[in-house]
């Protein structure tokens, strides 16, 4: 999602997390939508500490396909990406604790990157730079555990273009002032409390910078801020557990002072042959912006940095909840398995926005007070409903689709629109 769309629907989503486990992106988005309040693979770019959960396992993915496509015409899907975690116990065959893991993964697109604009005004009104997308996109990850199970986690994010953008052909090609930069660091714990409590938190510090020419990475400019946490309970009275968790992220780029905390309770409960989970959040933001403005047509962002050193703030406060579940279940086969799930969230919304940037297509474009939503049916991952399967082979390989959500509603006769919108795969060894 990027940051236009985030400010619509008032910055609704704000925990990382996702399902059991080796889960992937396509399982969550099949499954919720919600990562918060269940276990699994993809919580490392959460808590880094539990890529010591996930040893041996390798993942990829196509990327996600939510791009218009014509009838008669096909596309490829965007931003794939693969990577790999691997461990190497430091115990005896009865408990393989402590261990140290070691793991990376190249070309996914960070949730910050929705703070990078298309575009940027330099020193006068005509002079505007195109934002390139980064290109390094590599998540780096170190971590190890004790004898007695707990678990410490480093990881750093590293995605940056400087002096190149793409072509219309797919190469690369010189544009001096081409500048993009976002680079996170954070540290995670996954703490055992006996055999009925897992405890979890981590931090993270970041740096999100951008044209129109390069910047050293102690420039002007402010440091973001991260933090997650979360709980399992075990409760043997519903076969599952009760998760409490909490985040809180405080996200500084050019022209961009969002705040943004989420505190919630869920469960997940295992049944026969599935597994479902149901989650409860209350939702805080605060996104002020100066000098931004939004095509809400075609989804472009320019930000003006001529006036940086008197800016005009608006401001946009969000106050709500948010509602979500996840159900799957095998059936017909043991290999086989079916995946539904969604997420609603209600939002109070207030906007006060400054008297020289009145009616402009700003986060706000005037001041008063109304009620958002995640997006009802845009077929992102980030809107209402969602609805995949899964592929088991032998407990190795295991492949999950999630459907696009207009296939049942099409005429079959015109070959229109995409069958999937996300595949992913893990393969454990």
């Amino acid at each position: 999602m990027n940051f236009k769309s985030a400010a619509a629907v008032g910055m609704a989503f704000g925990i990382l997390g996702v399902g059991s486990a080796f889960a992937t992106f396509a399982r969550i988005e099949s499954m919720g939508k919600n990562t918060t309040y269940i276990m699994d693979d993809v919580s490392i770019f959460d808590n880094p500490a539990n890529i010591n959960l996930y040893p041996n396992y390798l993942i990829g993915e196509f990327g996600p396909y939510t791009q218009d496509v014509e009838t008669g015409k096909n596309l490829d899907p965007q931003h794939p990406n693969f990577g790999g975690i691997f461990s190497v116990s430091l115990g005896d065959e009865n408990n393989p604790d402590p261990r140290l893991s070691i793991g990376g993964l190249f070309g996914r697109t960070s949730n910050l990157a929705k703070y990078l604009p298309t575009r940027v005004i330099g020193d006068a009104a005509n002079d505007t730079t195109k934002v390139p997308e980064t290109v390094t996109n590599f998540d780096g990850f170190l971590g190890g555990s004790l004898s007695n199970g707990d678990a410490w986690g480093l990881h750093i994010y590293i995605a940056h273009q400087d002096g190149g953008d793409e072509a219309e052909d797919g190469s690369y090609q010189v544009a001096k002032n081409a500048f993009a930069s976002i680079v996170q660091a954070d540290a995670g714990l996954n703490l055992q409390f006996g055999s009925s409590i897992d405890f979890e938190f981590s931090f993270g510090l970041a740096r999100i910078q951008y044209g129109p020419e390069h910047k050293n990475f102690f420039d002007d400019g402010d440091f973001s801020f991260l933090a997650n946490s979360r709980a399992f309970f075990s409760l043997d009275a519903i076969d599952g557990e009760l998760v409490p968790a909490f985040s809180m992220n405080l996200v500084q780029s050019p022209g961009i002072d969002d705040k943004h905390a989420q505190v919630g309770l869920g469960i997940n409960v295992a049944l026969d042959r599935g597994f479902f989970w149901l989650g409860a959040d209350f939702i805080w933001n605060q996104l002020k912006a100066h000098d931004w403005t939004f095509d809400y047509t075609t989804g472009e962002s320019i930000f003006d940095s001529q006036n940086s050193e008197d800016p005009n703030w608006d401001k946009r406060s969000d106050i709500g909840g948010m509602i979500s579940f996840g159900i799957e279940r095998n059936i017909w086969w043991d290999w086989f398995v079916i995946r539904v799930g969604g997420q609603k969230s209600i939002l109070y919304t207030q906007c006060d926005v400054d008297a020289k940037n009145a009616g402009k297509d700003g986060i706000c474009r005037d001041n008063g007070n109304f009620f958002a939503t995640n997006p009802l049916a845009n077929g992102t991952a980030d809107d209402h409903v969602g609805f995949g399967f899964g592929i088991n082979i032998e407990e190795k390989l295991k492949i999950d689709v999630t459907v696009a959500e207009d296939l049942l509603f099409r005429n079959p006769f015109q070959g229109e629109g995409r069958i999937f919108s996300r595949i992913s795969a893990t393969y454990s060894f």
